[in-house]
């Protein structure tokens, strides 16, 4: 067998997981469109929504703060037990969504978003997973592949989702969210295969503590690369980051509108996605970072400008191009940089040092939103596309193929 070709107890691995990025892509664009509408609904201000994106949010405190723990033990103690524990912690987020519906009592949120943001946990080792079940040569097709997964069912269930809410109230997506998750972990129990052995020593816990110090220095040699992820993360999540609550109190879209948006993204996203992974593979990554954060530039002075319903709608395809080049650049970067025996760890280290620099990006952006209106967290957010295509340019370099 080629040394670059994934072992045998993997083969298979890739549709499997393909198929629990679709589940997840499911529950995650019905909650993404109503989370934002729903916070609001029980009675918390900007500023609240701001605070529980920047404690559990996709770069929230403590999103940030499992990952390299996350990473290091996938490392020891392989890729598949994270992957349920992750799956346990995403269950008991949505169940504490659905209690504080339910009692009209949204600091109970506070709890969810913590176990929302412990579900990260698993985040490099499903990354490292992804790669670890497809030959190198073709590591950004195979992040496509999951991504193209994760964002088919956002075509249609968006819409869907907005429709129930706006008729019968934002807590009706839980239970859906509930099941769809479920038939998730059963996957990951009964059909992932392992792509890394436990080492079989146990877990030194100090090396732990170790490895979460380790997290906020960048690796030798990719310190630009960190700096680029960790500014660029800050700046989106400022301005794109509450784009929905936004939307929702200065512009007076509905649910229903919120998801017609998020369709348009999806479908936008998996059209383009595949040709893109295998452009990456052929001739590397670090031109579509470029070209991708150059993207943001238009798109930011769209929604500036703009403020018809369907201006917005028509520009998430521009969004939706920002991110199907951005994702599997970064990942297919990060992957040629790193032996395999690190991956995890790395991307561990990766979502740290971006999380440590970005979480309080909603709560910025909501206090700027506070006081300049939807335009200043926008603005916020493009002068800093700026900052992140100089740091790419200046002092990031393309890595081989093969390394």
């Amino acid at each position: 067998m080629a040394a670059d070709a994934p072992p045998r107890r993997s083969r298979g691995n890739l549709s499997i997981l393909a198929a629990i990025s679709f589940l997840r892509g499911a529950h995650n664009s019905m909650y993404g469109v109503i989370w934002q509408p729903y916070v609001l609904s029980l009675g918390a201000s900007m500023s609240a929504l701001g605070l529980l994106n920047s404690l559990g949010g996709m770069g929230g405190i403590v999103t940030t703060l499992v990952q390299p723990l996350g990473g290091w033990l996938a490392d020891r103690l392989g890729r598949k037990p994270l992957l349920v524990a992750s799956s346990l912690a995403m269950l008991g987020a949505y169940a504490l969504f659905a209690v504080a519906g339910l009692l009209r009592f949204w600091t109970l949120l506070m709890i969810g978003v913590v176990f929302l943001g412990a579900a990260a946990l698993a985040r490099p080792a499903i990354t490292s997973m992804t790669a670890e079940s497809t030959r190198a040569e073709r590591a950004g097709s195979a992040f496509s592949l999951t991504m193209v997964a994760f964002m088919l069912p956002g075509i249609v269930l968006p819409t869907l989702g907005g429709w129930l809410a706006d008729r019968l109230g934002h807590i009706s997506i839980f239970p859906i969210a509930l099941a769809l998750e479920g038939v998730s972990l059963f996957l990951i129990w009964r059909y992932v295969r392992e792509t890394r052995a436990p080492s079989g020593q146990g877990v030194p816990w100090r090396e732990a503590a170790r490895a979460l110090v380790r997290s906020v220095v960048p690796p030798k040699g990719l310190a630009g690369f960190f700096c680029a992820m960790a500014v660029d993360a800050l700046v989106w999540g400022i301005g794109w980051g509450i784009l929905y609550g936004m939307a929702s109190e200065a512009l007076k879209f509905s649910v229903e509108q919120l998801g017609i948006m998020s369709s348009v993204m999806s479908l936008a996203w998996a059209i383009v996605q595949m040709p893109i992974g295998r452009y990456i593979d052929r001739r590397g990554s670090r031109t579509m970072m470029i070209f991708s954060e150059l993207l943001g530039i238009p798109l930011m002075l769209i929604w500036l400008t703009q403020t018809r319903f369907e201006i917005f709608a028509a520009s998430q395809a521009l969004f939706a191009l920002t991110a199907a080049t951005w994702v599997p650049a970064v990942n297919t970067y990060l992957t040629r940089r790193v032996s395999e025996a690190d991956r995890a760890e790395a991307f561990g280290r990766l979502s740290a040092f971006r999380g440590l620099v970005s979480f309080p990006a909603p709560a910025i952006g909501s206090q700027l939103y506070v006081w300049g209106g939807m335009r200043a967290p926008l603005v916020a957010n493009l002068v800093g596309i700026f900052v992140v295509i100089a740091i790419l340019v200046l002092f990031v370099r393309e890595p081989k193929a093969d390394s």
